[in-house]
């Protein structure tokens, strides 16, 4: 069979299966394990062949994968698949704690395989108008994943979701729309995919591709999370669960960034990247600064993460502003080691809430005694979102500042590294408060969560780790395939 055809079907068909298992915790648990190896299985097994340079495709070209879809298609089988595993143990807590019953735990982990099946179809669609509404599926599979307690700030915070994202993404319809329009007959082939749109965009007016990009930005930027749209983010991650946050701004943030990417690629071939690099600057440039000043007076710590994604989308924005083949190269790393690192400080949050029962970080304290391996992945992932070096972060944010310099922008360089010097400020400050500073809250369970409970934690933090300090010659192979893909010009 197929390997695009088990993409499109297996998550589907698992996310419906487990609808249909009887009410048993364990069953449920152990059953979740497998079907999410399995998934992340045959994702991998698509990325590899890409790797080996075969060209993937069906249904006469609508659905495909390349280079820079596989980049992606990985994130969602290596974080997707160590978030699941670790959801199985915060699901535990939460019935233990009376939070959810049986049957919602159930809901959850049917709808973490539908939320993983439309994040896939996302990255495979060459067809643009079957690309949004994938984007736009992501948002329903999702926001009950986000409400899953019922609760009157889950259920607001789902609602504020959806509704904003599904306006924002309006602007990226209205982008399809006027992408196909101004395409429509100007060359041989179906207007609609992407591979003809990339190809050809040279014949399509300049005008109208300008415009076209400004929509997609305001659309895929919204479901993104880049400033001034981003509103719902801090709101959907403070209220949902810890390893819906997770997927959330691990994964689900980079789908709507490759949207906007391909979008950036398709403009830029047809009217040269100035255009696009500008209007990129600004918002990237935007999106860091609302974000830096948010950081600082934040004291929640799933809201403090919350920015910290809009903060790292306003680096990937200021990555391809920067442009050039290595900017280009930078800005697609860090989607990765982005969501590494928000996957590990997300599902962090989940140990720390349950070890202090609250997630003020100014009643913690004392963390490095109390929970010592806890206390390091959070340490970890606090490194890496400020961008220490040998952690996966810093590579993406060096390579940023290089591609500045060899570019002449020096004027960039400093406004990237006042933006980048305010959130190492803000996140150490916090960061020192929690693991060594008095306890003030009431610690409800004042040890360490068990080793196995830790260990998709510890992949994470290895993985962070592992992309600060070394080369993997397959996905940097995707990157600079992405990259040349990109730059056609």
């Amino acid at each position: 069979m197929d390997i695009l055809l088990l993409i499109l079907t297996v998550p589907f068909a698992f996310g419906v299966f487990m609808f249909l298992m009887p009410l048993h915790f364990k069953f449920l648990q152990k059953l979740h394990i497998v079907l999410s190896v399995i998934v992340s299985v045959i994702l991998l097994n698509a990325v590899g062949k890409v790797v080996h340079g075969e060209e993937l495709s069906m249904f006469h070209n609508y659905i495909f994968l390349d280079s820079l879809g596989a980049i992606f298609l990985s994130l969602i089988a290596i974080t997707g698949l160590l978030v699941n595993i670790y959801a199985t143990t915060y699901m535990k807590w939460e019935l233990e704690d009376g939070h959810v019953n049986l049957k919602e735990v159930k809901n959850y982990f049917a709808l973490s395989f539908i939320f993983t099946w439309t994040m896939s179809l996302s990255v495979l669609c060459n067809n643009i108008a079957f690309m949004w509404a994938a984007i736009e599926a992501t948002t329903l599979a999702s926001v009950f994943l986000v409400a899953i307690k019922k609760d009157k700030k889950s259920t607001e915070s789902g609602y504020k979701y959806i509704v904003l994202c599904s306006i924002g993404l309006a602007f990226a319809l209205y982008a399809t729309i006027l992408l196909f329009s101004a395409a429509n007959g100007k060359f041989d082939g179906e207007a609609m995919l992407y591979t003809n749109l990339i190809a050809n965009a040279e014949s399509i007016d300049g005008m109208a591709l300008k415009l076209v990009f400004v929509f997609a930005l305001i659309g895929f930027g919204t479901k993104a999370g880049l400033a001034p749209t981003h509103t719902w983010l801090p709101d959907v991650h403070a209220e949902g669960p810890a390893p819906t946050s997770a997927l959330l701004s691990g994964v689900l943030l980079k789908c709507a960034m490759l949207g906007l990417v391909r979008y950036y690629a398709i403009v830029a071939n047809g009217v040269g990247f100035d255009f696009v690099q500008d209007v990129m600057i600004v918002s990237g440039t935007l999106t860091l600064f609302i974000s830096a000043f948010f950081l600082i007076r934040q004291h929640n710590v799933k809201r403090m993460f919350a920015y910290h994604s809009v903060a790292h989308m306003g680096v990937i924005a200021f990555g391809l502003g920067v442009g050039g083949a290595i900017g280009l190269f930078a800005a697609l790393f860090h989607c990765a080691a982005h969501s590494f690192t928000k996957a590990l400080a997300f599902c962090s949050t989940g140990n720390i809430a349950r070890i202090y029962g609250t997630k003020d970080m100014t009643k913690m304290g004392s963390m490095i005694r109390i929970a010592p391996i806890t206390a390091v992945l959070f340490g970890i992932a606090i490194c890496s979102l400020v961008g220490v070096p040998g952690f996966a972060i810093f590579v993406s944010e060096f390579l940023i500042f290089k591609a500045a310099a060899i570019g002449g922008q020096y004027l960039l360089m400093g406004i990237f590294a006042v933006a980048l010097a305010i959130i190492f400020i803000a996140d150490f400050s916090h960061f020192f408060l929690a693991s060594f500073g008095k306890v003030e809250g009431e610690v409800v369970h004042n040890s360490e969560m068990k080793l196995s409970e830790n260990l998709p934690l510890i992949a994470l933090a290895i993985l962070i780790v592992a992309f600060g300090i070394w080369q993997f010659d397959s996905f940097t192979l995707l990157l600079d395939e992405s990259v040349k893909s990109i730059m056609k010009k």
